[in-house]
């Protein structure tokens, strides 16, 4: 008989909740003690707060609540990068609301992760440049699902016939327009085009030696 697995229990941390409790008390739209909030966060994990430990405490502050404050357990994972945007940009900080500074970081987190998130907010010397410079979170799922797939198609290139890539490319292609299509590449298209030459012209030599 399997035995049940304890619950594990999280640490809470008082701090943060107290702040979090002072934060909802001060109404929806606060956007000054949002800030500080992130700050406040940012200054606790620094000195050891693990994400889970913040998201408990926070979740403690919030139980029996109706108010949503601006700043949720959802955005503790990017809450260090939210720091470090404050502090770069915080001659800006009176004109930016606090909403805006968690959406960013979360993007910020989705384009350069954790590794480069800092270096990414230094290069930039506005908020505006780096929301400029900043994929959006689409942009970045995009991105790293095409980069997956491409290591996924390398990885499993060695036991991939020509004639399924054919087979795929020719299903794919009979399901557009090929009058109106275009592609950004067209050189990499070329290159492609090339190669499908080349094999075409050392099918058909086969065949003839065949025959």
């Amino acid at each position: 008989m399997k035995q049940k697995k304890e619950k594990e229990i999280v640490k809470i941390n008082s701090h943060i909740s107290t702040q979090y409790a002072r934060l909802i008390e001060s109404g929806e739209n606060n956007n000054k003690d949002a800030l500080n909030f992130i700050l406040e966060v940012g200054h606790e994990m620094g000195n050891g707060a693990t994400i889970r430990e913040v998201k408990e405490s926070m979740k403690q502050a919030l139980e029996g609540v109706n108010v949503k404050p601006i700043v949720l357990p959802t955005h503790v994972e990017s809450l260090l990068v939210a720091c470090q945007i404050i502090a770069r940009f915080h001659e800006e900080m009176d004109n930016i609301k606090a909403s805006k500074v968690l959406s960013l970081s979360a993007r910020v987190m989705a384009d350069k992760k954790a590794s480069g998130a800092e270096k990414h907010v230094k290069s930039c010397n506005s908020f505006a440049e780096l929301d400029e410079q900043t994929l959006t979170k689409k942009e970045s799922q995009t991105r790293d699902g095409s980069i997956k797939a491409k290591a996924e198609l390398t990885k499993s290139a060695k036991d991939i016939t020509v004639e399924s890539v054919i087979d795929s490319v020719n299903v794919y292609l009979s399901k557009l327009n090929l009058k109106d299509t275009k592609t950004t590449e067209p050189k990499k298209l070329d290159e492609v085009i090339s190669k499908l030459i080349t094999i075409s012209k050392n099918s058909k030599v086969s065949e003839k030696v065949s025959a």
